[in-house]
């Protein structure tokens, strides 16, 4: 083919590419945030299109988006409010389970290893601490301006979402229509299980984990069940490693009954019943995929892609395994009419 014909037919289309890839190129720091818009808008859009047999859609589009932007605002500032609340309880648990590896492994200079560490954790507290304070605030016009963007982006794609899509399905030729068809409904149903099924998942698990942990008898509710909420949202690791933390710590105070209340009643209550039985119930009729694979989706992806592989992770997961099925069926399909 000739080069120089091909450019000039298609001048155009080669334009709109440079412009695209200089703008992905350009905005490559905000990519995480249209990444995380367009997939939120996604998972929300069959509410939208029911929203919209009532009400104008940008009356829809407005108030889906505000009801999320303030949800994930208001989450977040909780989270950290309350994690950040109890840092010094956190250390000091901490400092509770080193003195207790050090005394069962006989070492002589336990208390002095111990109080080296505690005097660490008390020095970073001290130091450290307000200087994560002041960066923070410093990144309160950045948090503004990422947030004001976010709003903008889910806004335009629930409004402009199902216009895009089928200007898009319009150009495709018939004979790819079917596969890609497959790929997408895929797609809004990882998406469906990362979002509303695993949001729903963590505030239930934030409720049974505050009613353990005040039956448990350490205090500090809040922190436990927001710890449990947070990991809750990690798929097949869940909040068994916040458990098995509180379980050590628990066994070094020698509370065996907490131990037993932990790996029992805890258990079934934080982890059992959410993942065990609520997660595979809501995901097994929209997505065939085993609650492992997500989980390799996840940190597969956070590895390579950092955060937007949170979202493009178990979603290219999800798209690699519908490729692989399509290969296949082609295959068969070309197989058939090679005997016929």
């Amino acid at each position: 083919m000739n080069l120089g014909i091909f450019a000039r037919d298609n001048l155009s289309l080669i334009l709109i590419a440079t412009i695209f890839l200089l703008t992905f190129v350009l905005a490559s720091g905000y990519l995480f945030i249209a990444v995380f818009s367009l997939s939120i808008a996604v998972a929300c859009m069959p509410l939208h299109r029911r929203l919209i047999r009532t009400v104008p859609e940008w009356v829809s589009a407005g108030v889906i988006t505000t009801i999320i932007t303030g949800a994930v605002v208001g989450c977040s500032v909780a989270a950290i409010s309350i994690l950040l609340s109890d840092l010094e309880y956190l250390v000091s648990m901490f400092q509770d389970i080193a003195d207790t590896v050090f005394r069962v492994l006989g070492n002589s200079g336990g208390e002095v290893a111990t109080g080296g560490l505690a005097n660490t954790l008390a020095s970073m507290l001290t130091t450290e601490f307000p200087k994560l304070v002041i960066t923070l605030a410093e990144l309160v016009p950045t948090v503004i301006i990422d947030t004001t963007l976010f709003f903008a982006l889910l806004y335009s794609f629930l409004l402009l979402g199902d216009r895009m899509w089928g200007d898009l399905w319009s150009v495709l030729p018939e004979s790819s229509r079917e596969n890609i068809g497959l790929m997408a409904a895929k797609t809004k149903d990882i998406l469906y299980t990362l979002y509303i099924v695993h949001v729903f998942i963590s505030i239930l698990t934030f409720f049974f984990a505050y009613g353990f942990f005040l039956l448990l008898g350490y205090g500090h509710e809040m922190f436990y069940a927001m710890l449990c909420a947070v990991f809750a949202l990690i798929p097949f690791l869940g909040p068994v490693l916040i458990l098995i933390f509180v379980g050590l710590y628990a066994l070094c105070k020698g509370d065996w009954s907490c131990v037993i209340l932990i790996c029992t009643i805890g258990y079934s209550l934080i982890c059992g019943v959410p993942d065990l039985f609520l997660r595979p119930k809501l995901t097994s009729k929209r997505l065939q995929i085993r609650p492992v694979l997500v989980f390799i989706g996840f940190f597969g992806g956070v590895m390579t892609m950092g955060f937007p592989g949170f979202v493009l992770g178990p979603v290219l997961l999800v798209l690699g395994i519908t490729g692989y099925e399509i290969f296949l069926k082609e295959i068969r399909r070309m197989e058939n009419r090679y005997i016929s």
